[in-house]
């Protein structure tokens, strides 16, 4: 058996909302409620967001990882009905032409208002998070050559995770869930990365440290904080920061369909 903490590492990974009359919109969208059983297990548990040039695509993704992705912010930041984090649906989009992320994330928000009737207000808050910031020996990441969709695979049986074609922002949200606490991305990195994490190491350095697996739940900062550090030359700190706060106000949770 995976012992606890890295089986929470290797499966954790606009003042105003108004919608304006000139919101960038998609041109092609889809939206529907996921069939039953569709993702079972822990994958249901599981955001499943896709993006590449020009298209979004989310698949078994909760309403609240839909929101998260669209105003970017974490999951911790998002704060509505129960439902909003245990309903799944099949949400995509496709823009006209060429569009970058940003651009992407402002026709989600826009498809979000309209299908499913979505209100929703910031408020400010003083919160504990994390920050992600480049280590004092710069980084060690590479971008990728390859094109497509990111990925991310998991093996259980070597304890490592392997990541292909993401950006910084999926490894934040990874973290985010596992350290159950906000990750802000201070790096400055704004490409697409592949990356391998060897965690099995990293648990046996820890081990020969004398320092028991079983106990380090209560401060996964500790394994995450030195592979950061050794594989990416990144640095995670903590700090008492000023956040956004997403409130939901109102969502249908039967959305309008195609």
């Amino acid at each position: 058996m995976l012992p606890a903490a890295l089986t929470l590492i290797l499966f954790a990974a606009t003042a105003a909302f108004g919608q304006s009359a000139d919101a960038p919109a998609f041109d092609v969208a889809s939206v529907k409620v996921s069939p039953p059983g569709a993702a079972p297990g822990e994958r249901r548990r599981r955001d499943n967001i896709q993006v590449s040039p020009g298209t979004v695509t989310m698949r078994g993704t909760s309403l609240k990882g839909a929101i998260r992705w669209a105003w970017h912010v974490s999951e911790f930041q998002v704060t509505g009905p129960d439902w909003l984090d245990s309903e799944r649906y099949e949400i995509a989009g496709k823009a006209a032409g060429p569009a970058t992320e940003e651009q992407l994330r402002l026709m989600m928000q826009s498809l979000l208002q309209e299908r499913f009737k979505l209100a929703l207000h910031r408020q400010t808050k003083e919160l504990s998070a994390y920050v992600l910031v480049v280590g004092k020996n710069g980084p060690k990441v590479h971008e990728t050559k390859t094109e497509g969709e990111s990925s991310i695979d998991i093996n259980q049986r070597q304890l490592s995770v392997s990541v292909q074609r993401a950006p910084v922002s999926q490894l934040i949200d990874l973290m985010s869930n596992v350290l159950r606490a906000p990750v802000v991305d201070m790096t400055g990195l704004t490409g697409r990365y592949d990356l391998t994490l060897n965690v099995a190491k990293y648990a046996a350095d820890m081990a020969a440290q004398g320092k028991s697996m079983d106990s380090a739940p209560a401060d996964p900062q500790a394994l995450i904080s030195m592979i950061l550090q050794e594989e990416l030359g990144l640095k995670l700190e903590a700090r008492k920061m000023p956040l956004d706060l997403v409130i939901v106000d109102h969502a249908e949770r039967s959305p309008i369909e195609n």
